[in-house]
């Protein structure tokens, strides 16, 4: 109906408002031929805004012994690997939905997503083994080069024929074309997406709140003081270990390397495989620390800095920031190192919130943390200050 009636107006209006159109075209077209050429630029130009949302992605497996803590509930980085991996189907599939922008005549060059980020999550119900999880994948906001995809986890018992909801995520995405040679990245344009103004609004606020938060995370990680891996480190702080509840004696270290089936297409490390291990290495932390299962209750921010290659070596570590009276924020760091050259960097942060468990999966009372260092009480408060935030949050959803 809007293609039929702008029609209408533009063989209702004289030659004369053809410089209406220049504006939209930004050049000067004035004979018939090119006039027709501006007229098919705006129809398309329509069609585009009132392109069809994108279909969710569903994805559902049956849960397996194998994927179970400790405490028989489901390792929530297998949960998180499973929304990674529904999020990037959703978006690789809208980045190339649109020919016209991703089609290309050099066969080796592929459009993929990337993930970059995900927001604030809280594990709202465990999960158990034989259920089947699904986690249903939409994207919901682009800008140019980025995309928002919301995945939503339910764990499903066929038994009893109930299913509830138990995660809920925003992932954010980057579209890239990737040579499938030499592999370089170029960041690429993202395919329009039709949406409600109200949803349009909230995503929006959401997406400069995360540019905000990408250059909180640049200052961080000029902070970060990468001798903290290194074994002399490790050694030097043996002595400390002695000592129960300081931070030293509950630090956690992975090692990984990075193989292909870590991997999608691109050679890069899934933001699900990292994902997975940082939650292991939070779990480390908090069961050396409580001496006791700990499970994820939250988690906040995760930032993915620099994309981890292939055969890479990465290191993860899990450092107490703060204690409460029921649960724990461990910080998890993944250093990426390439083992040819011996440059390191950082590839990922975040903050995974813990509580512990006893054998019946009721919660225990969190030891309190010894503080040793003035960095350490610095950290501590920094994180009560993320802890009543956190607080507060959950109040205002309530009201």
């Amino acid at each position: 109906m809007m293609i039929r009636n702008i029609c209408k107006w533009i063989h209702s209006k004289p030659p004369l408002l053809n410089a209406s159109f220049i504006s939209l075209n930004g050049r000067k077209r004035y004979n018939d031929s090119k006039w027709l050429h501006t007229t098919v630029g705006l129809l398309r130009r329509v069609n585009e805004t009132n392109r069809e949302p994108a279909e969710p992605v569903t994805l559902a497996r049956r849960l397996v012994p194998d994927d179970a803590n400790v405490v028989g509930n489901i390792h929530g980085g297998h949960i998180l690997q499973l929304m990674e991996e529904a999020g990037h189907i959703a978006a690789t599939k809208h980045c190339n939905s649109d020919k016209k922008m991703t089609e290309t005549d050099n066969t080796t060059i592929s459009n993929t997503a990337y993930m970059t980020r995900l927001e604030h999550m809280d594990f709202l119900q465990p999960m158990f083994v034989n259920e089947i999880a699904q986690a249903k994948a939409e994207v919901v906001f682009v800008s140019e080069h980025s995309l928002a995809v919301e995945v939503k986890v339910t764990a499903e018992n066929i038994y009893k024929g109930t299913r509830r909801l138990t995660n809920r995520g925003i992932l954010w995405y980057v579209h890239f074309n990737v040579d499938k040679t030499s592999q370089n990245l170029d960041i690429a344009k993202v395919p329009p997406l039709s949406y409600n103004i109200q949803k349009q609004q909230e995503y929006r606020q959401l997406y400069e709140s995360r540019k905000r938060d990408n250059k909180l995370g640049k200052d961080f990680r000029n902070t970060i003081n990468e001798s903290d891996i290194t074994s002399e480190n490790i050694h030097r702080n043996e002595a400390i270990n002695q000592i129960e509840g300081t931070i030293v004696a509950s630090e956690s270290v992975l090692a990984h390397l990075i193989m292909p089936s870590d991997c999608y297409e691109i050679k890069f490390a899934t933001g699900g495989c990292l994902m997975k291990l940082m939650d292991t290495a939070a779990a480390m932390v908090g069961i050396r620390h409580c001496k006791s299962a700990a499970v994820t209750a939250s988690i906040n921010d995760i930032d993915f800095y620099r994309p981890v290659k292939l055969s890479s070596l990465i290191t993860i570590v899990g450092r107490l920031t703060f204690t409460s009276g029921k649960s724990m924020e461990t910080n998890v760091r993944v250093f990426a190192k390439n083992i040819r050259t011996g440059s390191q960097y950082i590839a990922s942060s975040s903050f995974f919130n813990m509580v512990a468990m006893d054998s019946n999966c009721m919660p225990l009372k969190v030891p309190p943390l010894v503080l040793t260092t003035d960095d350490e009480k610095r950290q501590f408060e920094e994180g009560r200050v993320r802890y009543e935030n956190r607080k507060k949050s959950r109040v205002n959803k309530m009201d």
